[in-house]
């Protein structure tokens, strides 16, 4: 699994061998313990990653831990201490359009929404030192991402889709990209979203 924070924006990559993020008891649909479950365990990956990078991050259930509103279900990971640097939520905003394991498991990626300074909201100078804290971090740690249209299905319905992989070097980006993996390819860093130069092969 490759994470990458650009902003306001946490990019989860699935690479090949990481598990399946299924639901429990083999659901299909968005009902406790089903997508939860799945989506707890994105949300753990997603906090070790960071905290080897030494966020120092905690996993939590929205409704028990009070500083974020959401269903009975939903977690999300913050700062251990929100009165210090970074200070930082990392959520999935969009949870009652998408079930973020089944975009992680199928697309390839699913982006996560990031808020900065969330233990002083009102003070605009302590999160612009958050967002260059984790911008500084982030930078040791650089993302490439190549994306193209293919044939998928997410809840049921098969349609062509954009895709996704992450890679950590333009090298094996570029090889992958130059693998013809499908229609439409683009090869971005993600960190700057600069396009590449091969993208001859679009």
């Amino acid at each position: 699994m490759i994470v990458s924070i650009v902003g306001s924006s946490c990019y989860v990559y699935r690479e090949p061998g990481d598990p399946v993020l299924r639901p429990n008891r083999s659901k299909s649909s968005w009902s406790a313990p089903g997508w939860y479950a799945a989506e707890s365990r994105l949300m753990y990956n997603v906090q070790k990653i960071l905290n080897e990078r030494g966020y120092d991050l905690l996993k939590k259930r929205m409704w028990r831990d009070g500083h974020m509103f959401g269903g009975e279900h939903n977690q999300y990971v913050r700062s251990r201490d929100v009165k210090s640097v970074p200070s930082m939520y990392v959520y999935h905003a969009n949870a009652a359009l998408e079930v973020a394991a089944e975009s992680f498991n199928t697309l390839g990626r699913v982006r996560l929404d990031v808020a900065y300074g969330v233990g002083r909201e009102d003070d605009p100078d302590f999160e612009k030192t958050c967002r260059e804290w984790v911008r500084q971090k982030e930078s040791t740690f650089p993302c490439y991402q190549v994306s193209c249209v293919a044939e998928a299905t997410i809840d049921g319905h098969t349609s062509a889709r954009r895709l996704y992989r992450g890679f950590r070097d333009t090298g094996s980006a570029t090889a992958f990209l130059g693998s013809d993996p499908g229609e439409s390819c683009r090869l971005i860093d993600r960190h700057t979203g600069e396009r590449s130069s091969v993208h001859r092969y679009v």
